[in-house]
């Protein structure tokens, strides 16, 4: 056979074999190479076997995030429980009870509290009548006794000098002139009693319808100071009070004023002295008052 001739068409047969071969094989690590990293290049005879299929890269697994931390759990506040209606209702009811009779406890100590004011006022107007009346019946008493001394020096030096004249009829005129004097002394004597014990039941009894005015005085808010308010009253003998009464004298404020007013009229009826003599000096009366009132 190595003596026989080359068969025509053979050789481009194999030339376009291993052309094709070639192809084949720079497509196949064409590929490879596009897919992954291109393997370390082998020397091999071109009719040695096909390279071993490269190693499938394994992805790096991705690395789990971290687990967030567990939110605490939010406590919800109890919503207050809301009371019952009737117990409400009851409760309510409870305070405008408790309410009333703190108001009421008040009230009762407020007239208590004027009541002893009043009874506190009439003794204090009384008890001031009496000294005003002993202070009277002092000074009557002390001008009295500097008049009756005055004329009983008078009487003596008389008397002496009666002792001292023979004359009858001196002697006699003498004896009628002090019989006279003497009568007129105890006259005296006895008006001046009878005028002190008059004053002093007019300034009592004055006193005793001031009390009884300012028993019925309720003092306006507005009232500052001690103010004094003057009015003329015309009294009947029962007590009574002719109306209008006549103010005299203002003390500046017409409230307080206007209380007074009222205050005398609801005194109505005035008491007045048993003693009629002195019960006329009352027809006509004019009525200081004060709140507390001045000596």
């Amino acid at each position: 056979e190595r003596g026989k001739p080359a068969v025509p068409g053979r050789l481009p047969a194999a030339a376009l074999a291993l052309l094709v071969h070639l192809l084949f094989i720079g497509l196949l690590i064409y590929s490879v190479s596009w897919k992954s990293h291109p393997p370390a290049p082998v020397m091999a005879d071109l009719w040695a076997s096909l390279p071993a299929p490269p190693e499938k890269l394994v992805p790096k697994p991705v690395p789990r995030p971290a687990p967030l931390p567990t939110p605490k759990p939010v406590v919800e506040k109890p919503a207050p429980e809301l009371p019952k209606p009737d117990i409400a209702l009851k409760q309510k009811e409870k305070k405008l009870r408790e309410q009333q009779q703190r108001e009421a406890d008040v009230q009762r100590k407020e007239v208590a509290q004027r009541k002893e004011n009043e009874v506190a006022q009439q003794k204090q107007a009384v008890e001031q009548a009496r000294k005003q009346a002993e202070l009277q019946q002092q000074k009557l008493a002390a001008a009295a006794k500097l008049t009756e001394q005055k004329k009983q020096d008078e009487l003596k030096r008389k008397q002496d000098a009666l002792r001292k004249l023979n004359d009858q009829q001196m002697r006699d005129a003498m004896n009628r002139e002090l019989a006279s004097e003497s009568s007129q002394l105890r006259q005296a004597a006895q008006s001046r009693q009878s005028a002190a014990g008059q004053s002093k039941m007019e300034a009592e009894y004055q006193d005793r319808i001031r009390a009884k005015i300012k028993s019925r005085l309720r003092l306006p808010e507005t009232m500052t100071g001690n103010p004094k308010v003057i009015y003329l009253v015309n009294v009947l003998p029962s007590g009574e009070v002719i109306q209008p009464i006549k103010l005299l004298q203002s003390s500046g404020q017409p409230a307080y004023d206007a209380a007074v007013e009222r205050a005398i009229l609801q005194a109505v009826p005035l008491p007045l002295p048993p003693d009629q003599a002195v019960a006329a000096r009352f027809r006509e009366l004019k009525l200081p008052i004060q709140p507390k009132q001045e000596n």
